[in-house]
């Protein structure tokens, strides 16, 4: 586009003809020098206000950012794709894989989805509560085993540990253990009574349904219930040695031995009772 003609230029060309050249010369180059300072001065008012733009643009990017950048914690997942020289991301988000709310879109792809804090569970005061339900639990049901001892079944706790137990139960009468001590040790999850104890025996036993310490009994697993107790536990498991199971077997050569030959099987837990089960006092 033409420039616009200013006064000077006008009178310039107003000038007379008759003038001499060195005059009318003079007249133009001081036209020309106007133009160029009024266009330099229309040009940095220009680029002060793109400045300003600038400026308040890279304030806003940097506000968003910010706003959707994680914790310090923990480092944002980088992008590759989509970031700019300064290696930053454009406009602050993963224009990959996000909708307009700045939410995730299942892309099918190996996309990660940060949740912000606000977000996550707070699991920290359940989990709290849980335990101290279990070591009330836990202190109840010592208390009334060592006030009031149940027949053939004692427990102690192990390095003043609520959480872990040492037991020692009797041989049934009229069996193969009669006489015996056997001793087990409890480990309970923070999680009790929700989750059951984990069990096994110290002392060696020959027995269809313990192996390498051990104990396969449904209570302990698929038939757990929050109202069984190490009282129950315990008895059941005294339970078991007067009567095994070995259609459900873990030392398999023992049950094979129970079904075909329950006199060599007897022979052989009494065997390992006298060896292994007596009290260290005896």
């Amino acid at each position: 586009m033409a420039p616009r003609k200013n006064a000077r230029i006008l009178a310039a060309n107003q000038a007379s003809s008759a003038a001499p050249p060195l005059a009318r010369r003079a007249a133009f180059l001081r036209a020309v020098e106007a133009i160029s300072v009024t266009r330099r001065r229309w040009t940095t008012t220009t680029a002060s206000q793109r400045r300003a733009i600038q400026r308040a643009a890279n304030q806003r990017r940097s506000i968003q950012i910010a706003a959707n950048q994680p914790p310090a914690e923990d480092p944002p997942v980088t992008n590759l794709r989509g970031t700019n020289r300064r290696g930053t991301n454009r406009r602050g988000t993963n224009r990959r894989g996000t909708n307009r709310r700045g939410t995730q879109r299942d892309t099918g792809g190996s996309a990660v989805m940060e949740a912000s804090p606000a977000s996550l569970p707070v699991a920290v005061p359940e989990k709290r509560m849980v335990s101290q339900i279990g070591i009330r639990r836990l202190r109840k049901e010592m208390e009334k085993m060592t006030s009031d001892p149940t027949d053939g079944c004692t427990v102690e706790l192990v390095d003043d540990c609520i959480y872990d137990w040492k037991a020692v139960i009797l041989g049934p009468s009229d069996t193969p253990y009669e006489g015996g001590h056997f001793e087990l040790r409890l480990q309970f999850p923070q999680a009790y009574p929700a989750q059951p104890p984990f069990l096994m025996f110290l002392t060696k036993v020959y027995h269809c349904n313990v192996h390498n310490r051990a104990i396969c009994v449904d209570i302990l697993r698929s038939a757990w219930s929050p109202a069984l107790t190490v009282e129950k536990i315990l008895l059941s498991i005294r339970s078991l040695l007067s009567d095994p199971n070995p259609d459900s077997p873990l030392n398999c050569d023992a049950a094979e031995l129970y079904k075909t030959d329950r006199e060599e099987h007897d022979r052989m837990a009494r065997l390992w009772t006298r060896r292994y089960a007596q009290p260290s006092d005896a």
